[in-house]
């Protein structure tokens, strides 16, 4: 069984960041749970993933009243942006950006696993 921790939530429905994300998720064993919308605040808590990782800046902007509810429950907020969008994540609530281009070495310093 895995647990809550080695959980990943993706928001997003770009199939090619989709299926790299899901790669890197499982070379590390994290099992990723694809949503193509952000979920409530309490199935988030309930699930606690061991990270929320946002496609875009895009749906980290549309998912704000999500990131303020999710303020109690310690689960980081990670999103895929530029380099130019990290200041901007980051005020919207990122803990940590994954830049362009993503390697898998970026998604670990990410999760902190190294």
């Amino acid at each position: 069984m895995t647990s809550a921790y080695s959980r990943i939530m993706f928001i997003g429905n770009d199939k090619t960041l989709t299926y790299l994300i899901g790669r890197y998720a499982e070379q590390s064993g994290y099992e990723l749970i694809l949503l193509s919308a952000a979920p409530s605040a309490e199935e988030a808590c309930e699930l606690r993933p061991a990270a929320i990782l946002f496609a875009s800046i895009e749906r980290l902007e549309a998912a704000q009243s999500l990131i303020e509810d999710l303020a109690n429950c310690e689960i980081p907020v990670l999103v895929c942006s530029s380099v130019a969008d990290e200041t901007r994540a980051r005020e919207m609530g990122a803990d940590h950006c994954l830049t362009q281009p993503l390697t898998y070495e970026g998604f670990l310093a990410a999760l902190q696993l190294q």
